[in-house]
């Protein structure tokens, strides 16, 4: 019996579906090729071939140029944002960037935060990820 997909695994393909400004229409249209309407329904090896597929994309598309495991050397700092916190802040950032390329998005992101008083992604505290989550959201409502 196939092991069922893990909730990280659901995350990671709605943050890279986000990333590459899927539609519905068209995340469900790659859904298909799994015989699946919804990624809940993937095995736990099919979301791996699945995550795998849309990273392969988010890179060609240049919205998605770092591993997974990005930032795990900030993990465990008392009172700042986690690793996972920092990526989705950066994978929201991607979506509602109009930046033509990584090196220009991330330069872009840097001013963002200064707004919040921060230098950076490592100096994000945890308290101010609520705000920054926050005003991203909006901008990708506005958008």
């Amino acid at each position: 019996m196939q092991s069922k997909i893990t909730p990280a695994q659901i995350k990671m393909i709605h943050t890279l579906k986000g990333a590459l400004g899927l539609t519905d229409l068209q995340y469900r249209a790659a859904l298909e090729r799994f015989h699946v309407f919804s990624s809940t329904q993937l095995s736990e090896a099919q979301a791996d071939q699945f995550v795998s597929e849309l990273q392969s994309l988010a890179v060609q598309a240049g919205k998605w140029d770092r591993p997974w495991n990005k930032y795990q050397n900030l993990a465990g700092r008392k009172g700042m944002a986690t690793p996972r916190q920092l990526r989705m802040i950066e994978a929201m950032w991607a979506d509602v960037s109009r930046a033509p390329n990584a090196a220009a998005r991330e330069a872009a992101l840097l001013v963002f935060l200064r707004r919040f008083e921060i230098n950076g992604l490592a100096d994000i505290r945890y308290y101010d990820v609520r705000g920054i989550v926050s005003a991203l959201t909006a901008m990708r409502g506005a958008a």
